[in-house]
């Protein structure tokens, strides 16, 4: 996530200018990273700020939440040939690495975007383009390739 942070904040005027579109979805991946707080605390917000009960607004969130996830699961399974039923049952899973990611991702946005430009901390100190852990051998022969 600091990478991806780092791209936005140093080609982000660029691809504004030459790639709109590509800016646009970036800009969504941004908003997305921005909001997801907001839409895993939707359920205590709607239960203290009006009459209903926590579990039924609990439970709206959790249908939204599954009509919002499962059908790319679905067609990932099918597209993958996977069974079905096994693919459903990893749902937590999902959940577990939205919850890691959005850490990581948060973390990126403040470090890459905020302090960064601030000048509070100097961020990823290497740009590095492509895998850091590929040998320098293999990148070339990838490249010739």
């Amino acid at each position: 996530m600091a990478g991806f942070c780092q791209n936005v904040r140093l080609h982000l005027g660029g691809l504004l200018r030459h790639k709109p579109l590509l800016a646009l979805w970036v800009l969504l991946a941004l908003f997305e990273i921005l909001t997801a707080p907001l839409w895993w605390a939707t359920p205590f917000v709607i239960a203290a700020t009006t009459d209903q009960p926590p579990a039924l607004a609990f439970a709206w969130w959790v249908g939204a939440e599954l009509l919002l996830t499962t059908p790319p699961l679905i067609y990932a399974a099918y597209r993958r040939k996977l069974p079905l039923p096994t693919v459903l049952l990893n749902i937590p899973c999902v959940y577990a690495t939205k919850a890691v990611n959005l850490v990581y991702a948060w973390k990126a946005l403040i470090v890459e975007l905020l302090l960064v430009p601030l000048r509070l901390t100097r961020g990823l100190t290497v740009y590095e383009k492509g895998r850091a852990d590929t040998p320098a051998g293999r990148t070339a022969l990838a490249a010739a390739g």
